[in-house]
């Protein structure tokens, strides 16, 4: 199956409203994946940086920054368990490392699909100014204003094929 950015735009619009969990990339959040992640990134996991607990997101999807990008790769639907790849395994740095077309932020084309960063974060650009991003354990996936976040630069996804569909459309 063909990934396109397009694709990626209506995965990540998919996932508004669903939980962040560090280290997941479309994952069904279950008590065990709670312990295993827990047990595996401790510092993101604390009581302190999530305040309304944990067990009234299990059974829905999670992602973290790039495991949003990640969960549209390894999975064939919005809603099917993802296949890990780990040739496509990348962090949010990793991944911007490793898009061959990109930019500062400032020349960033209007091209829906667009990966863009700042230090560690990365998000998806839906066009008409707006990014989805799993921003963080107390918010979710949520959408929200280019402009309004410190992204700095924009690539292309080295792992999708990019159809030049440009502006409202």
């Amino acid at each position: 199956m063909s990934k396109t950015n397009l694709g990626l735009v209506e995965y990540a619009k998919a996932q508004l409203g669903l939980p962040y969990w560090y280290g997941t990339f479309g994952n069904i959040a279950t008590e065990a994946l709670y312990k295993q992640k827990a047990a595996q990134y401790p510092k993101y996991y604390k009581r302190s940086n999530y305040n309304q607990g944990w067990a009234h997101q299990y059974g829905q999807r999670a992602h973290d920054c790039v495991g949003l990008i990640k969960g549209y790769l390894w999975s064939d639907t919005p809603t099917s368990k993802p296949k890990y790849n780990s040739a496509q395994d990348y962090s949010a740095n990793g991944m911007r490392s490793v898009c061959k077309e990109q930019g500062k932020i400032a020349t960033m084309p209007e091209i829906k699909g667009l990966l863009v960063f700042f230090d560690g974060h990365i998000g998806v650009y839906i066009g008409n100014g707006e990014v989805i991003e799993a921003k963080g354990h107390n918010d979710g996936v949520v959408k929200t204003k280019l402009k309004s976040r410190p992204w700095k630069y924009w690539g292309k996804c080295p792992f999708i094929t990019y159809e030049e569909v440009r502006g409202n459309s």
